[in-house]
């Protein structure tokens, strides 16, 4: 906004610039050369662009000026001086100072959004969906992944908002999902899901939401000792295998290794208690 301002103020004081001001690529050199030269506000350009050393034409996006084209800028250089109008303070005082205030707005301003570059943003949405691509993480874990990668924290913040508001990032599905996964393929119980799920960073309304989904099938009334009786069947069946294992062992170190075995994966006191008696009652040694 600031430099289409003072392009438009340019083109107040003097009509004939907007050939000029009407492409970036007309502009001959960086502010920062323009900086290094010894003129006066007042005074006219002294030298013609052919005059300026071969870098100096470059600039950082290899610009070229025509023949036609630097000829016209010369004529308009070596014209009067710009002068300041009563009304307008902040007018540049010559032809290049107009230039070089242009460039260099331009230069600040350039793919900046929120103090956060376009390229960096860009590698840092790159890098998240490379790492989604392999396995699903929370929040916590995508965050401290991408900021080892030496990431600026406020890039990595942006990326992390704008992936959760696309869906792509939901600590409630990722704890759902873990839950049932480790439940039906490892008999992990609640206990040792809601420490897994802390671990990586779910907050705790997740981890609560999420094993009740898992463990109470969504029928709070129907449940015992904290699971569902589908979820407590689910259970003898995978103790009842430990059981018929240690058939060959004294009933005290059978009854104590599915004890452990119940206990090492998450099932409260009066779960285990549940299980073995019942498969005590119907599996008796």
């Amino acid at each position: 906004m600031a430099a289409l301002a003072a392009s438009r103020r340019l083109l107040h004081l003097r009509p004939e610039l907007g050939l000029c001001l009407r492409s970036r690529a007309l502009i001959p050199y960086p502010c920062w050369y323009l900086s290094t030269l010894s003129f006066s506000r007042r005074d006219p350009i002294p030298f013609s662009i052919s005059q300026l050393p071969q870098n100096a034409l470059s600039g950082r996006r290899g610009l070229v000026v025509s023949a036609a084209r630097n000829k016209q800028l010369r004529r308009l250089t070596s014209d009067e001086q710009v002068t300041r109008g009563k009304d307008d303070d902040d007018a540049p005082a010559t032809f290049a100072d107009g230039f070089a205030q242009l460039s260099c707005e331009e230069e600040e301003s350039d793919d900046v959004v929120g103090g956060i570059s376009e390229s960096m943003v860009k590698d840092v949405e790159k890098a998240a969906v490379e790492l989604l691509a392999a396995r699903a993480f929370t929040v916590s874990e995508l965050r401290k992944k991408l900021r080892a990668k030496k990431f600026p924290d406020n890039a990595v913040d942006s990326v992390i908002t704008d992936f959760k508001s696309r869906g792509l990032l939901n600590d409630g599905y990722y704890a759902e999902s873990f839950s049932r996964s480790r439940w039906l393929s490892s008999t992990w119980g609640p206990k040792r899901i809601k420490q897994a799920l802390r671990q990586k960073g779910v907050p705790d309304a997740e981890v609560d939401q999420a094993t009740r989904r898992v463990f109470q099938d969504g029928h709070s009334n129907q449940t015992m000792h904290g699971i569902s009786e589908d979820s407590l069947d689910h259970l003898f069946a995978q103790a009842a295998k430990q059981w018929q294992r240690g058939q060959s062992l004294p009933l005290e170190n059978r009854r104590a290794r599915v004890v452990r075995w119940l206990q090492y994966r998450g099932f409260n006191w009066a779960v285990t208690n549940a299980i073995v008696r019942k498969l005590e009652a119907q599996h008796p040694p």
